[in-house]
């Protein structure tokens, strides 16, 4: 009976195998580098898992914490924008507002031309012609000329005419028709060519009504003289110490300036001061009263007594009507009519 019948197991002996050196085996080395690699690849991803983890936990413990602030952006300051200078518009000249004019002892003003007398003034007229010759009287003085206009004043034709001549007569030609026929404003006012001064002028009616009714009649003036009626106030004297102060101011008319003449009238020592303005007003002011302590009046000055006072208005050398005051500077008052 066999082993395997008889239920026991078959035994066979393994062969023996003879020890050999692996490391002389073929293809050991190669089976070694692919032995490390594997072990280093191994740990790698172990290693790379930790390193996950390790991450994803500092992740989480970043985002618990408080937020890093971010930096504070300080604005730069706007610059203030300079501002935009104010427009300051000229002042219109307004009354009293020239410099004081100074009253001084023998003042320098210079002559006006003498005043033709009204009553010397002829028109004639040469026939119907409507041509007129106006003359007047008075010696003929050296450097003067005359500024000589006539302009309508009833006629229904419009006239107006200005000449100026050195001799002391002077022409017209008017309309022999009767749509000329009417009134007429004449005017003569002397002019000192060398110093530019303006006299007086003088005013005559003109009649023009045909060959039998024409001539020069009464002077009256229209209101409307050139550049203008002027029309001057003062203010009442002020207390001390501006006593001796007189402001005086003109309403405006078509001029661009005045010329301004005061002087004593008294046949002493003259005071007075002459000046151009090109403003409304002025102020004038007198030597102060001679006073005590006790506020009283201690001498008669000579400085004191009436002065004429004078406002030319001009226009470049067109020269307008004047206008005359009286001031009385006294011991105790200062007055004007």
């Amino acid at each position: 009976m066999t082993t395997h019948e008889s239920g026991e197991p078959d035994h066979k002996a393994s062969p023996v195998v003879p020890r050999r050196d692996l490391r002389k085996l073929p293809g050991f080395k190669t089976a070694a580098v692919a032995f490390v690699v594997t072990v280093l690849l191994g740990s790698g991803g172990i290693a790379i898992a930790n390193w996950n983890q390790s991450a994803t936990t500092t992740i989480e413990i970043t985002a618990g914490a408080a937020p890093t602030p971010s930096p504070t952006v300080v604005p730069t300051p706007e610059s203030t924008p300079t501002p935009s200078p104010t427009l300051v518009p000229t002042p219109t000249p307004t009354a009293n507002s020239a410099d004081t004019a100074n009253i001084v002892a023998n003042p320098v003003i210079r002559s006006l031309p003498s005043t033709i007398d009204p009553a010397t003034i002829t028109c004639s007229s040469s026939g119907n012609s409507g041509n007129f010759t106006i003359g007047w009287n008075g010696s003929q003085a050296s450097g003067i000329s005359y500024v000589v206009s006539l302009k309508s004043q009833t006629s229904s034709a419009l006239f107006q005419q200005t000449q100026i001549v050195s001799q002391k007569t002077v022409g017209f030609s008017l309309d022999n028709k009767s749509a000329a026929y009417g009134n007429y404003l004449l005017r003569i006012q002397p002019l000192n060519t060398s110093t530019g001064v303006a006299g007086d002028p003088s005013y005559r009616t003109l009649r023009h009504f045909g060959k039998d009714n024409s001539g020069c009649d009464y002077g009256a003036t229209d209101g409307q003289p050139p550049l203008g009626a002027l029309l001057v106030s003062t203010e009442p004297m002020a207390v001390r110490p501006n006593d001796n102060l007189l402001k005086v101011s003109w309403t405006p008319g078509t001029a661009t300036s005045y010329v301004v003449t005061i002087v004593l009238a008294n046949a002493g020592p003259k005071y007075g001061v002459e000046f151009t303005t090109s403003t409304l007003g002025t102020t004038l002011a007198f030597p102060p009263r001679p006073w005590n302590q006790a506020g009283t009046n201690v001498a008669d000055a000579a400085f004191f007594g009436k002065y004429s006072l004078r406002i030319l208005p001009m226009n470049g050398t067109q020269a307008g009507d004047p206008v005359y005051k009286t001031v009385q500077y006294g011991p105790y008052d200062l007055t004007v009519w």
